[in-house]
Parts: structure tokens; C-alpha cells; sequence
């Protein structure tokens, strides 16, 4: 009976190709793009879960509360480790890294090297860090040792085997001890090299203002909100009397936690790691769900509108016999087998399509044997069960009397879910259209919008971490300077959007009392507004020539003194940041971070000693030139600069990405609908065959009887709109929530969303019901 099911099924789908076709192809598209979305939010919400202990990992960080606004750290004191393991049994080990500016030397090759920390062995203890070559129990127990991944090895020696050898950072020598895998993906804390270091001999609490990150592993999964109550004890043992000790009243720490898997989308904190945004892996989820969903409701769509075509077989059949049962198995094979069709599909579109999206989005995205098996099983058994269930039951239900009768009053059942699931098609298609549109204009206005500096053409060069090489910035500056092909130079800490800005205690007068508040520096000369042509609301710039400027004066931005509550800012008396003297000018408020932040209160002081950063306004094709320059000056340094608009541009690289997908995702929401619309618009002609003859012959134009064929489809598309558009409004307001500034939704992209919808639902229907028109009608009155 099995391979009778089979031979009819196989046959049935043969027969109908097309329906076949768009059935598979529409089901396969949904279910790579599903699979895809569900692989990258499994990557985005399994950060560090390939450390075997994660469950018991938690890192601490710092909140500084401060007479005004409190200031949160991803870092903290180099003591606490220490503490931690000596005062709290529940703690098995605590481990300390601490960035590192690295530049390398290994042999005659020097570069800037990235994701380089100072560490201890116990990190080892803490995290599960395999190792190729070396053994990581003994890794970083001596000084002047250092743990390589993989990646740094071939980087620098072009091969893995490099135990033993040698190499400089930040001209000190250090050798090898042990070779790591690269570490995947979705690990939060990125890692190219280890260095040994010896965290024992401090003594000092607030050295270096709370330096490393620290990671506690715990005995056995934590209770962190019981932990934190006696961190705060430690906090007034340890740390207050250190700020009683250094005059920072109204100052105190409290230390705070988050397990291992939630600190990739930790947010708001200072001196962290580039962080994941929750928001986008829900969107992609809810985007997974609704493509699958549409692919299936396609499925059953298509299935249910060709029940009439099938009906005399059913009638015919259940005239000789056949059970319900039967007729429900058979369906259900034949949708079985169409599954695995679809899923094979499916399998071949995921191997094509993974390569470009892990390159696209920098991920390791793979499916395993047992994963892919396992989806697979669960994608044949879901379209099987959920495609073919209620067709199933509709088609084994038809009455054989009525059938064979030719009476199609029974037939028609279906009709209504149908138009159901169109409408809930293109609610989905429309309201995705809506949120692309929306999208693309923020991401426009992002790029559009007056930063209130000019960001093109501006070099920013980054001085050696060395305090001797970087006195040699004045030099290098004047050299360039006297270069006609350089418009002019400023140094100071520059502009860099990534970067945090240094943050003193402040003290000045408002309303009459005194204020203290922590606040963020930009180090200048007197080129720089100039130079970025930032503009002054009132007063005037430094100057170079003013002894009292050099030490004493202060530019505020306007942010500050909106917070300063001042009427008046100029002649305003302020210390800060080595700094004591007045406020000369206000400079206008201009985005130093992405706009996904508000402008924060910003002090400029002349402070050029040392100088980290030379901004440069030139053309990019002088580059060369200023390498040159470079060379001569800074011979054992790697050149290492930015240009200020591709900085600004890299803010928004992760938006862009989440764009471009959503994007893709949207097209195949839109391509999935209109198979099936396609499919329905084939069916409808065939059924309408002998109609669309009479009215040729009585005189019917091409022209009516499109419309005929696709006014029912325009309807059902009108209503998805006006149900789409309130609800792509309210997505779209919850994700512009993310951005500090942004555009206003406007009512011609609900137009436009609209338009298109109707003019894609419109020429995928006139396709065929312009071919059905144009039949001879003669052929169309004698078809059965």
C-alpha cells in the first residue's frame, strides 16, 4: 500500500511541475532564511558559552558615585582579585586582565597589534582557553612570558609552531610559553596575545583608576544579588578610607556584577568591549518565525486552492472504497515527500548562502552533522504536520455524491482561509517594506546630519604609547606643517568617535554654590577649531601665545553649560584636569560619538605634553607624503592613522549590516508571497478558463478581464495595508528609541509601502490573468 501511496504521489507531483516548483521553491527559500536567522541569534545569544564553567564565571565591575552624575566602569581596581580569593570562600579563583597599547616587534616585522592584555595564570583556571601548543597550567607562571593565539603566530612567523621563540612589545622582550586556538566568534573579549604579569606586589587600591577587568569563578553558580551586598562591605573596608585619604568627598565605589553570558550585552559602561544589541537579535528572531510562517501558510495556500482540481480523484476513490484514512495517509506522503524536497533545497541554499553571510557579518556560522540532521528532521516533520495536516483533511473530506454530481458547492471550502492568508501575507510584506524604509532614511539622516565640525579630509595620526617618542610630535607636526600640500596640523588627544574621553573632577559656580562634577576633557592647541572648523557661540579660541591660556583657560561646549545652569559662561571660574583659571569661550555643541548617544558635556584645555594624536587637513592621496614623514621622525614605530570621516562611518558598520539583512529578508518575505499569489493567480485562471471565454466572445477586452482576475486580490492587499501600517509604526518607534537622534516617521513612507505592495501583488496576478485573457476563446469553451 506504501509504494502505491509513492507512485501516486511521485506522479501527481511530476504532473503538476509548476505547482511543484513554486511549492518546493517558495518553502525553501523560508526555511533557509529561517535557518539562517536562527543560526545568527543563536551566535549573537551564546557569547562565551564555550567555556565549560561559564554558568559560575561573573565579572565585576565598577560604579562610581560622585557628587553629580555617577560614572559606571567595565573595569576595576587591581587589588580586588586578590581580595576576592583571600576574604569570600564561595570564590574558587579570580582573574585579571588589563589592555595593553602593543606595539609588536617579531624579528624585522613591526606593527600596531590589537586585543594584546597583561594577565596571570589563573585565567586559565577561570576560562577554557585551548591550547595547540604548550601547556596552560604552566602558561604565564614566569616573567617575560607570553600565550599567542594561532592567528598572532601565522600573522608574525607564518607558521603555528613558535613555542620557545621570542618577540618585543612595547620594546620588551618576551617569550613564548604557549600557543592558543583562535578563539570563536562569539567570544566577547577578543584575544590575540597574553602577557605575563605579577599583580601581587601592589598595594594601592585606586592605582591607575581601576585598570583590569576582573572575572571570579565561583565554587558553584552564584547568587549575585546576595554577592553584591558583600562586595559593598568590601567597598567601605578597602576603598573609602582611600578616598577619605585623597580629599573625594562625596565620592564612593560600589562594585557590581553580571554572570559571563550576559556581558555581551552589557550596555553603558565605560572602557568596555564593542557590545551586541539584544533589540536586533529579537527583530531577527520575530523575522525567522514570520518567514517560515508565510513559507508554510504559502504551502497550505496553494495545496487547499488546488482541492477543487483533485476533487473527482477523491470522489472517484471514495466511490471504490477508500477510507478517510487512506486519503488523509496519502496527502500526508505527498506532503512528505514535497518537505524533503523543499529541505533538500533548503540544505543546498544554506551551503551557498552561509560563506557570504558569515563574511559579511565577521561570524563563524556552521551547521554540524547532528544539528543539520536534527533541523532537518524537525523542518520535514513541521512543514509535513502543519503544511499538509489541514489540506489533508480538507481534500479526504469532500463529499463523492456532490463531487460526481459536478455540484461545486462543497468545493469551494477554503476560499476564506485563503484570503485569510493572503492578507496576512502582505501584512507581514507591507510592514516590512514600511520598516526598511524607515531605516534607510535614519541611516541616511546619520550620514547626512552636521556633526558641527567638518569630518572629510581630516587625518588623524596616532603617536607612539611612549612618552620619550611621543615629545618627538612637535618635530614631526612642525616638518609637516612646513609642507605646502598640508593645510595645517594641530596635537592633542584629537577626535577618535570610538574613544573615551578623559575625565577629571571639575569644580566650578552655579547659582551661588559650588559644584563638583566629573567632567570630560579633550586636550587641544590652539589649531584645532580651525582646523575642524568648530564654531565658537561666544568668546574667543586659545592661543599659543598666552602663558595664562596654556595653564588657566577653559573652552566649554554648550551641553555643559545647559548643565552648569549658567547665563552667563564666559568669565566663569573653573579647575580641572591641572587646569585653574576662567572659561574664554563656548564652543557649539558637535558630535564626538555616534548619534547613537546625546552630545555629553565636554572642557577643552590646552594640553599638548605629551600629544597622543596629530589631526591633519589634507587630501587622502598625501598620505604617502606623511608616511614619509613619518619614517623619518619615528623609524622603530608603525605609521598608524584614521581618517576622521571613515572613523565616523564604522560607527554604524553594525546598523548598516542589520540593514543590509533585514534588507535581504524583506526581498524574500516579498518573494515568498508572491509565489504563492502566483500560484493562486495560475489556479484562478485555470478555473475561470470557460468564463474568460464567454466574455471574449461577447467582447470583453484584455483589459477587463485582468481586472476582474486581480480586483479580488487588490482588496484583500488594501486591507493588509491599513492593518500593516499602525503596527510597522510602533515596531519602527521602538527601534528608533535606540538612536539619541533621529528622524520623524512620515506619512509617504506608508504611501510608498503601499504603492509597492499593490504594484507587486498587481504584476505578479496580471502576469498570468494577461496570458489567460489572451487565450483563444474557441480552445478556452471546449476545455473540460
Amino acid at each position: 500500500m506504501i509504494a502505491n501511496y509513492v507512485k501516486i504521489a511521485r506522479r501527481h507531483l511530476w504532473t503538476n511541475k509548476l505547482y511543484t516548483g513554486l511549492n518546493a521553491g517558495g518553502l525553501a527559500v523560508g526555511l533557509t532564511a529561517c535557518l539562517l536567522m536562527v543560526l545568527y541569534v543563536k551566535h549573537e545569544f551564546t557569547y562565551d558559552r564555550f567555556h565549560t564553567k561559564a554558568d559560575r564565571i561573573a565579572r565585576v565591575t565598577t560604579k562610581l558615585t560622585t557628587p553629580e552624575v555617577p560614572i559606571v566602569v567595565a573595569s576595576s581596581s587591581i587589588l580586588l582579585a586578590s581580595a576576592l580569593k583571600r576574604d569570600y570562600p564561595e570564590v574558587e579563583t579570580a582573574a585579571r586582565f588589563e589592555p595593553v597599547s602593543a606595539t609588536i616587534r617579531y624579528g624585522t616585522d613591526l606593527r600596531n597589534e590589537p586585543d594584546v592584555y597583561f594577565a596571570e595564570p589563573a585565567i586559565f583556571q577561570v576560562f577554557t582557553y585551548p591550547f595547540v601548543e604548550g601547556d596552560a597550567a604552566q602558561a604565564l607562571t614566569e616573567p617575560n612570558t607570553a600565550v599567542v593565539t594561532e592567528s598572532f603566530a601565522r600573522k608574525y612567523a607564518g607558521r603555528t609552531s613558535v613555542l620557545g621563540e621570542t618577540f618585543l612589545c612595547n620594546k620588551k622582550l618576551y617569550r613564548i610559553t604557549g600557543v592558543m586556538a583562535d578563539l570563536p566568534s562569539n567570544a566577547d573579549m577578543k584575544i590575540s596575545a597574553l602577557l605575563a604579569k605579577d599583580y601581587t606586589t601592589y598595594t594601592d587600591w585606586l592605582v591607575d583608576d581601576f585598570p583590569v577587568y576582573t572575572f571570579v569563578l565561583f565554587r558553584q553558580i552564584p547568587n549575585l544579588n546576595v554577592f553584591e551586598k558583600k562586595l559593598a562591605l568590601l567597598s567601605k573596608t578597602y576603598i573609602q578610607p582611600e578616598l577619605k585619604k585623597i580629599g573625594a568627598t562625596g565620592y564612593a565605589v560600589v562594585f557590581q556584577t553580571e554572570l559571563l553570558k550576559d556581558v555581551h550585552f552589557s550596555q553603558g559602561k565605560m572602557a568596555d568591549m564593542p557590545k551586541g544589541n539584544k533589540q536586533y537579535g529579537y527583530i531577527f528572531l520575530f523575522l525567522a518565525v514570520f518567514v517560515l510562517v508565510i513559507a508554510l501558510l504559502n504551502y497550505i495556500n496553494l495545496l487547499t486552492a488546488r482541492a477543487t482540481g483533485r476533487a473527482k480523484e477523491v470522489g472517484v476513490r471514495k466511490a471504490s472504497g477508500a477510507l478517510r484514512t487512506q486519503l488523509i495517509g496519502q496527502f500526508l506522503l505527498e506532503s512528505f515527500l514535497l518537505s524533503w524536497l523543499a529541505v533538500g533545497l533548503a540544505i543546498v541554499l544554506l551551503a551557498v548562502s552561509i560563506p557570504f553571510f558569515n563574511d559579511l557579518l565577521q561570524v563563524q556560522l556552521t551547521v554540524g552533522w547532528p544539528d543539520g540532521f536534527l533541523m532537518a528532521g524537525v523542518a520535514v516533520a513541521s512543514t509535513t504536520l502543519l503544511g499538509g495536516l489541514y489540506p489533508a483533511f480538507v481534500l479526504s473530506g469532500f463529499d463523492p455524491a456532490t463531487i460526481l454530481r459536478k455540484q461545486a458547492g462543497g468545493l469551494g471550502r477554503g476560499f476564506g482561509l485563503r484570503q485569510t492568508i493572503t492578507v496576512f501575507q502582505f501584512i507581514l510584506a507591507v510592514g516590512m517594506m514600511i520598516g526598511v524604509l524607515v531605516a534607510h532614511s535614519q541611516m541616511n539622516y546619520m550620514q547626512r546630519v552636521d556633526l558641527g565640525f567638518t569630518k572629510e579630509q581630516v587625518l588623524t595620526v596616532h603617536l607612539p604609547d611612549d612618552s620619550l617618542a611621543r615629545t618627538r610630535g612637535y618635530a614631526f607636526a612642525q616638518a609637516l606643517r612646513q609642507r605646502t600640500e598640508i593645510r595645517d596640523a594641530s596635537l592633542g588627544s584629537g577626535i577618535k568617535p570610538d574613544a573615551i574621553l578623559v575625565k577629571a573632577t571639575t569644580l566650578f559656580q552655579s547659582a551661588g554654590k559650588k559644584r563638583e562634577v566629573m567632567g570630560n576633557y579633550l586636550s587641544i592647541d590652539d589649531r584645532f577649531l580651525p582646523l575642524l572648523n568648530l564654531k565658537l557661540a561666544i568668546g574667543r579660541n586659545l592661543s599659543a601665545d598666552s602663558e595664562a591660556d596654556k595653564n588657566g583657560a577653559f573652552l566649554v561646549n554648550e551641553a555643559f553649560v545647559k548643565q552648569a545652569g549658567w547665563k552667563q559662561a564666559v568669565g566663569q571660574p573653573m579647575e580641572g584636569f591641572m587646569h585653574k583659571g576662567k572659561v574664554i569661550g563656548v564652543v557649539r555643541n558637535f558630535h564626538f560619538h555616534s548619534l547613537h548617544t546625546a552630545i555629553e558635556p565636554v572642557i577643552l584645555v590646552f594640553n599638548t605634553n605629551p600629544p597622543a594624536n596629530l589631526t591633519l587637513k589634507m587630501k587622502p592621496e598625501q598620505l604617502p607624503l606623511v608616511r614619509a614623514t613619518w619614517k623619518q621622525h619615528y623609524p622603530n614605530f608603525p605609521f598608524d592613522y584614521t581618517f576622521l570621516d571613515e572613523a565616523f562611518a564604522a560607527q554604524y558598520r553594525k546598523d548598516e549590516l542589520m540593514i543590509i539583512l533585514f534588507n535581504g529578508f524583506s526581498l524574500l518575505t516579498i518573494l515568498v508571497s508572491c509565489l504563492g499569489l502566483f500560484g493562486l493567480a495560475t489556479y484562478s485562471a485555470e478555473q475561470r478558463t470557460k468564463e474568460i471565454g464567454v466574455r471574449k466572445v461577447l467582447g470583453a477586452s484584455v483589459l477587463s478581464i485582468v481586472a476582474l482576475l486581480s480586483k479580488d486580490v487588490f482588496k484583500l492587499v488594501l486591507i493588509a495595508i491599513v492593518i500593516a501600517s499602525p503596527l510597522a509604526w510602533y515596531a519602527m518607534n521602538k527601534w528608533l528609541t535606540d538612536f539619541a537622534y533621529k528622524i520623524d516617521i512620515s506619512w509617504w513612507m506608508f504611501v510608498l509601502a503601499g504603492v509597492l505592495a499593490l504594484g507587486v501583488a498587481l504584476l505578479t496576478m496580471s502576469f498570468q490573468s494577461i496570458k489567460a485573457a489572451r487565450m483563444n476563446p474557441v480552445k478556452s469553451l471546449r476545455t473540460e
